[in-house]
């Protein structure tokens, strides 16, 4: 599952810092692959984008990898082995 866990715009709206968190259950699940996957097709993610908001300005599209739902699993999974 892929959420966005943050988005930053700048004051002219030409740039925008998207944050993405990865979750899976299985203990092997490598987030990066598919981060690699994301940031390779973000020209084609910002064509669509732009069709869909109408914008006098797209703005340019950076990921980043987040980390917060990652943290979040983490603690459920510990409370859940200590039950």
């Amino acid at each position: 599952m892929v959420s966005i866990a943050d988005v930053k715009v700048s004051r002219d709206l030409r740039n925008a810092d998207i944050y993405l968190s990865f979750y899976n259950k299985e203990d092997d699940f490598n987030p990066k692959i598919y981060f690699d996957e994301l940031r390779k097709n973000r020209k084609n993610i910002k064509y669509k984008l732009g069709n869909i908001l109408k914008l006098k300005y797209m703005p340019k599209i950076k990921f980043f990898l987040s980390e917060d739902y990652g943290h979040y699993d983490k603690i459920n999974r510990m409370l859940k082995n200590d039950e």
